[in-house]
């Protein structure tokens, strides 16, 4: 999925780009001096350290892939989608992981870096992870309305509508109302982390998270809006307390505070797909269980 404005875009690829060809000098000319990273303030210098100290470490090969990009004009800011392929010191099989980054940009340099991994997909090594389409679906899908429709589509969601959207979508959570209104903020049939589901199949995903977590309230940290690709990026922080058992972690009596990065295409108005990586090894930690 191709982004709207070429100037962050072109920044963020090379980086990545930089990254993938170990060309750090040449990566280093596109951050600022400082760079915030995952809200600490890092020389420019050290931001190759940070980079290979991901879960592979910095004996293995990697390989970075940007697999769905949007950029928000308004603030500066690329949210994106990476599949990381990585092929450890120990081993010749190659396995796939996805995370979620958030960038900023100041005077078209980096300044901000903040990412989410996920860390079971890391851990369970698989060989490959589900990709976005290229493209937009074909006039003969089902999901596609047909030319009489057409006209009876709704507009373009400009970036104010779809900020606004978003968070009517995340009160309906908060308020606990999917039921009676996700149909308004999603498709009859979407795709989350690669899966096929109908909205009462995705819903329990996270209805199950409110009935493990007492309290349990999505806040939203930040927005990024693409009207041109129809794009949302969010970071959302998780609050309550756990009563169940949930994310392979069983309750000890405390509360608990961590974080999702998350991406949704519109199609047609509506959700169609979610991209998540959530930070369930910090979820783990607080209730005292150590990553499996």
């Amino acid at each position: 999925m191709a982004s709207s404005d070429g100037r962050y875009e072109t920044v963020f690829r090379k980086i990545i780009h930089d990254q993938n060809a170990q060309r750090w000098r040449e990566l280093e000319t596109s951050l600022q001096p400082t760079v915030v990273v995952d809200g600490c303030p890092v020389p420019k210098g050290r931001f190759r350290g940070y980079l290979l100290g991901d879960h592979a470490g910095d004996e293995g090969e990697r390989e970075v892939r940007i697999d769905a990009i949007l950029v928000d004009t308004n603030t500066h800011s690329i949210a994106a989608r990476l599949i990381n392929r990585v092929t450890l010191g120990d081993s010749s099989e190659p396995f796939e992981y996805q995370e979620i980054v958030f960038a900023k940009f100041t005077d078209n340099l980096l300044s901000s870096w903040q990412t989410l991994r996920d860390e079971d997909g890391f851990r369970n090594r698989e060989p490959s992870v589900a990709s976005t389409p290229s493209s937009p679906p074909s006039p003969s899908s089902p999901s596609s309305p047909s030319s009489s429709d057409a006209n009876q589509l709704p507009p373009s969601k400009t970036p104010a509508e779809l900020d606004l959207f978003y968070r009517g979508y995340i009160k309906t959570i908060n308020e606990k109302t999917m039921t009676q209104e996700f149909d308004r903020f999603c498709r009859p049939k979407l795709q989350h982390n690669g899966r096929e589901l109908t909205i009462a199949e995705y819903i329990p995903l996270i209805s199950d998270s409110q009935d493990a977590i007492e309290g349990l309230h999505f806040g939203i940290q930040e927005v990024f809006t693409d009207a041109i690709t129809q794009q949302i990026g969010a970071r959302l922080e998780f609050t309550g307390t756990p009563v169940k058992e949930w994310g392979g972690a069983k309750p000890n009596g405390e509360s608990v505070v961590f974080h999702e990065h998350v991406m949704y295409q519109l199609e047609h108005g509506r959700i169609s797909r979610v991209w998540s990586t959530i930070e369930l090894d910090v979820y783990r930690s607080q209730m005292g269980t150590a990553a499996p």
